[in-house]
């Protein structure tokens, strides 16, 4: 918290003039901008499944072998599972407005909350992905009676762990960013209160 400057320059000119309006303006417009990062969420997981849907469909219709079939279409469900589950996830908040400063710190913390949820469904999503493409890749190098390389061995799961720890990465990373939001939110919370 002592390295923020955003939070720093906001304490600052808090203490240097803190009166309620300013502080209701501040949480006025942090409201303001998590909203619109929802809606930037949103929008990028409608889009990823746009793209992965149609691709999953194919490969899963095109598969000649039934565990490579199986698992496109569980990829196809998790898709459509985790942006139904997200949908979900932030129903109510997307659209959320309020005309108070209280309605505006319940919206705010109804916001975090949710985001909190969000990060945890994706570690539940990373998880299911993973056994998929684990069960995938068995099959397809190790199954049946064709072969394969040492290089189509590394690449396939060097490539499954460069993918995932990505997306832990990914996911630590959000849950910093969630804490340190939480911390501002908590700050902007106590000085008007």
């Amino acid at each position: 918290m002592d390295n923020d400057p955003e939070l720093k320059a906001w304490t600052s000119d808090w203490q240097a003039g803190s009166d309620e309006a300013h502080s209701a303006e501040a949480i006025r417009l942090y409201a303001q901008g998590r909203g619109r990062f929802m809606w930037t969420w949103i929008l990028a997981e409608f889009t990823v499944a746009g793209i992965a849907l149609p691709v999953l469909a194919y490969l899963g219709w095109m598969a000649t072998d039934a565990v490579e079939r199986w698992a496109m279409w569980l990829l196809a469900v998790i898709t459509i599972t985790a942006v139904s589950v997200g949908w979900w996830n932030w129903r109510g908040s997307l659209l959320a407005s309020a005309r108070t400063t209280a309605e505006f710190v319940s919206v705010s913390a109804e916001r975090l909350r949710r985001m909190r949820q969000a990060w945890r469904i994706g570690w539940v999503v990373l998880l299911a992905e993973v056994l998929v493409f684990s069960v995938w890749i068995w099959n397809n190098l190790y199954a049946g009676t064709r072969g394969h390389t040492q290089l189509a061995e590394r690449f396939s799961w060097g490539w499954l762990a460069f993918m995932s720890l990505a997306a832990v990465a990914f996911l630590l990373r959000m849950d910093r960013w969630i804490r340190r939001d939480e911390q501002k939110f908590a700050a902007l919370k106590r000085e008007l209160l």
